[in-house]
């Protein structure tokens, strides 16, 4: 484990899917959504919203910026 945890899951997801021959990635964004959904639930109900509403901004930040080839936040 690094001290990156977007870095740990990615790699994490790469293995699982490496060397299989048909990967059903919207299942995999499914599950990861779900993932999702539970880490955000750890927190407290009040804020749930909030956190729903910071990964759905970041999620589309970091999308944007891959498409337009900007350095994102996360770069490293």
């Amino acid at each position: 484990m690094s001290d990156c945890l977007h870095c740990d899951i990615n790699e994490l997801v790469r293995e699982r899917i490496e060397g299989q021959e048909n990967v059903d990635l919207a299942d995999m964004v499914a599950r990861t959504a779900e993932s999702l959904a539970e880490l955000i639930m750890l927190g407290p109900k009040d804020q749930w919203a909030v956190l729903l509403a910071e990964a759905v901004r970041h999620l589309g930040n970091t999308m944007i910026e891959d498409v337009e080839g900007i350095a994102s936040e996360a770069t490293h």
